[in-house]
C-alpha cells in the first residue's frame, strides 16, 4: 500500500481508538474515524495474544493485502485500524476476506460502486 494509506504515528492511532465507532467479528475488529482527507489511511494491529513476531507480522501481512485488494471499495475520508484477534491465526485467506468484507459493510465504509455490485450478485 502507499504511504499515504497507512496510519504511521501512535497519536493518529490513539485518535482512532478515542474518537472512532467499532464493529467486531470473531477474527478481528475494525475501529473507524472521519479523517477530513481524499483517501483513506488503514492501520494494523496484532497484540502479543495472537503469537510471537513471525505469527503477529503473517497476520499483519494477510490483513494489509486483503486491505489493498479492496482500497478502491473502500469509501474515502476514513481512518481505518484493524484489530487481530486471536481466532484469525488459524483462519483461511478467504475467511479473512470476507470477515472484512462483513465488517466494512456493517460500518458503511464501502464505497458506492461495491454497494451496487452486491445487489446485483
Amino acid at each position: 500500500m502507499q504511504r499515504r494509506h497507512r496510519l504511521t504515528g501512535n497519536k493518529e492511532y490513539r485518535d482512532v481508538r478515542i474518537d472512532g465507532r467499532s464493529c467486531s467479528h470473531p477474527l478481528m475488529v475494525l475501529r473507524a474515524r472521519a479523517n477530513g482527507l481524499a483517501y483513506s489511511r488503514f492501520g494494523f494491529v496484532a497484540g502479543k495474544r495472537i503469537g510471537k513476531a513471525v505469527v503477529r507480522n503473517r497476520v499483519k501481512r494477510r490483513l494489509r493485502e486483503a486491505t489493498r485488494a479492496r482500497l478502491t471499495d473502500i469509501e474515502a475520508g476514513w481512518d481505518v485500524v484493524l484489530i487481530a484477534r486471536p481466532a484469525i491465526v488459524h483462519a483461511r485467506y478467504v475467511d479473512v476476506i470476507k470477515a472484512m468484507d462483513e465488517l466494512l459493510g456493517r460500518a458503511r465504509l464501502r464505497g458506492a460502486a461495491s454497494a451496487a455490485g452486491d445487489v446485483a450478485e
